[in-house]
Order: C-alpha cells, then sequence, then structure tokens
C-alpha cells in the first residue's frame, strides 16, 4: 500500500515537471521570434496555421474525398491549358456556374446541380441523348470558338467547369486571368491530353465536383457506380492485356480521303479493350494510309458537321476494293459511334467503353 502512494506521488511530481517544460519551451520559442510587436507574432502565428491547414487540406483528393462535408475554404487540384497542376480555392459553394462544354454539363446535371448553371458554351453537336431536354433548358452563352471573355463574365458566375484547354489567352482566357477576376476554375482532368489518361481521372472528376459543392455523399456514390461499369469491362478484357491490336478512330470518309482522332482519354479506353490507337495524323488521310494501318478495328465517329458523308461512309468502305483487304473491313469490325459518346471527356466515356466491348464481342 505504502509503495503505491508513493508511486502515485512520484507520478504527480513527474507530470508537474513536465508541464513547467513544456510551458518553458513555449515562453522561449516565443521569445526567441524576436518580437516585441504582439501582433505580428499573432498574425505570424495565425499565418503558419493557415499554411499547415491548407498543405493538410490538399494533401490528397482521396482524404478530402471520404469526407461527408466539405470544410470551406477547400483546396482542389486542376489543371490549366498547358496540363499543368494548379490549386484553386473555393471559398464556399458555388452557385453561378458557367460550362464550356458538353460532358461538364452533363456531370452537374448528373449529380443534381442543374438549377446551378446559368449559361453553357454552344454544344458542338444537337443533343439527342436523354439529356437532350436538360441541356435545351440551359442559356446557351455562344459558341466555343467566338464567345468573348466579357459574355462569360456579365453572367455574372462564381465558378467555370470544363475543358482545360479552352483556358488559354486565345479562348476564354487563362486561369489567372479568371482568378483576378475572383473566379475560381475547375479543369477535368479526363480533359488534360499531355498526361497518360485513363477512365479512373473521370471518376476524380466526379469526387471533386463533391467535394466543390458539398455533396461528396451523392458524388461518391455515383463515382462507385461508374467504378463498378469500369471494373467490370476490364475484369472481362483480361486475357486482352498482352500485345495491343490495331485500332483507328476514324472520321469524315468521302472514299478517297479520311480523317481520325487521336487523344488521350480515347486511347485509354482501346488499351483497355486490348486495343491502341494506329492513326499517323488526323486529317486528309489516303486509302493508302488505312491500307498501311490495317487496322482491325475501325470505330467511325459521327457528327453534325460531317453529316452528309457519315450517312454513306461506311457503305463506301466496304463496297471500295481498294481498302477491302483491311482486317477491319474484311470482318466487317466497322462500327459507328458519336462525337460526344466516344471524344468528349465526361462519363459518356464509361458509355463509350461499354459500347465498344459490346461490339467487338459480338
Amino acid at each position: 500500500m505504502i509503495d503505491a502512494v508513493m508511486q502515485f506521488e512520484e507520478e504527480k511530481i513527474m507530470k508537474k515537471i513536465l508541464n513547467l517544460t513544456i510551458t518553458t519551451c513555449i515562453a522561449l520559442a516565443i521569445v526567441g521570434c524576436g518580437g516585441t510587436n504582439n501582433t505580428k507574432e499573432s498574425a505570424s502565428t495565425e499565418q503558419t496555421s493557415t499554411t499547415v491547414e491548407s498543405t493538410v487540406a490538399q494533401s490528397t483528393s482521396e482524404s478530402l474525398s471520404d469526407a461527408k462535408e466539405t470544410t470551406y475554404p477547400v483546396t482542389v487540384t486542376t489543371y490549366d491549358a498547358d496540363g499543368k497542376e494548379i490549386s484553386q480555392v473555393f471559398d464556399k459553394a458555388p452557385e453561378r456556374v458557367i460550362t464550356n462544354n458538353l460532358s461538364s454539363t452533363e456531370l452537374l446535371i448528373d449529380l443534381g446541380l442543374q438549377d446551378k448553371i446559368v449559361g453553357m458554351l454552344n454544344p458542338d453537336n444537337e443533343v439527342s441523348s436523354d439529356y437532350a431536354a436538360a441541356i435545351s433548358s440551359i442559356p446557351h452563352i455562344g459558341d466555343k470558338k467566338s464567345v468573348s471573355k466579357e459574355v462569360v463574365l456579365s453572367n455574372t458566375p462564381d465558378i467555370l467547369i470544363g475543358r482545360n484547354m479552352m483556358f488559354s489567352d486565345k479562348s476564354l482566357g487563362s486561369v489567372d486571368t479568371w482568378n483576378q477576376n475572383g473566379v475560381p476554375v475547375y479543369t477535368q482532368k479526363a480533359s488534360v491530353s499531355n498526361m497518360k489518361q485513363s477512365l479512373e481521372s473521370v471518376i476524380d472528376d466526379v469526387k471533386n465536383i463533391g467535394i466543390i459543392f458539398n455533396i461528396q455523399d451523392k458524388a461518391n456514390a455515383y463515382a462507385n457506380e461508374l467504378q463498378k461499369r469500369i471494373d467490370a469491362v476490364t475484369a472481362a478484357n483480361k486475357a486482352n492485356a498482352g500485345e495491343l491490336k490495331n485500332a483507328l478512330i476514324m472520321c469524315a470518309y468521302n472514299d478517297q480521303t479520311f480523317g481520325a482522332y487521336k487523344s488521350a482519354l480515347q486511347e485509354s479506353i482501346l488499351n483497355t479493350l486490348g486495343y491502341t490507337n494506329v492513326a499517323t495524323g488526323t486529317s486528309d488521310l489516303t486509302l493508302e494510309n488505312l491500307v498501311t494501318m490495317s487496322p482491325e478495328v475501325i470505330i467511325y465517329v459521327t457528327s453534325d458537321r460531317n453529316k452528309e458523308l457519315d450517312a454513306k461512309a461506311v457503305d463506301l468502305m466496304k463496297a471500295n476494293a481498294v481498302i477491302s483487304e483491311v482486317p477491319a473491313i474484311k470482318n466487317d469490325k466497322v462500327m459507328t459511334i458519336s462525337y460526344d459518346e466516344l471524344m468528349d471527356y465526361g462519363t459518356s466515356s464509361i458509355n463509350a467503353l461499354e459500347d465498344i466491348n459490346s461490339f467487338l464481342n459480338k
């Protein structure tokens, strides 16, 4: 019993010594800062604290997306027109959104944020999907090739969202320019063309929108649904993970020349299915080029601007003796798909993955 009491008293003494030591260290640290100006010391301490909090906040998007509520201000990593990583700070959940492409608009609609969209740039093609009614009800503020920064600014947005390459001085204006006007920007990770892409970028975009708008539960649930769809196609194509076969993403075929698309995100879709895009250019390609490329699959992309060509393109290919031995044509492996499904940067890309997979396995 006496030993227990003595041990208790010793522990009390040690705690007092420890508390005294901590207090002394704090006092010395304050003096060591050399400040006789208490205001400066306080500001410095607050600034240090804010910096630490900011660093923690932007450490990983995964930790943020696991949270159920967004704590503002929040810092999110995004990309400028050159594909460089940048940080954007959001002081609150945005209320007035302008989007610069169809896929970012569709994502906001999917997440129940349509009422936040005060304007969008004109779609490249007539919208004929399930989004048609919603898209038609959103104000269209101009064509992407001619819309002015002044028109965008007149709509008093508190965030701009969309393809990263649109945020250049030659187009909508740089991210820096918009930041100087008090408007933060979120560019789709999936749209960055000079980095190795995968459909995981689409998932990241969904989660980041959830963080920015404080709808993380809804966004994460949607992201999980999309991930399951990607995983299902990936698992079904494990046997195709070896050497990639030749595919071609083609457009504007007129029986003499054609065009092609090369894009990082679309290449990743093909890779998942065991293919790679063999396009050697993007315009004025010839029938001889097609023979040399020798694709086993041709994915023909339709669009409004090529509507007349698209109507007869596949039939012309199949009837042309010059290219009759091209494997895709010989084996009837030519499919059509809309530009907006395959070539945009949102969840429609996952639809494209599933549709191409179904075509290849029919």
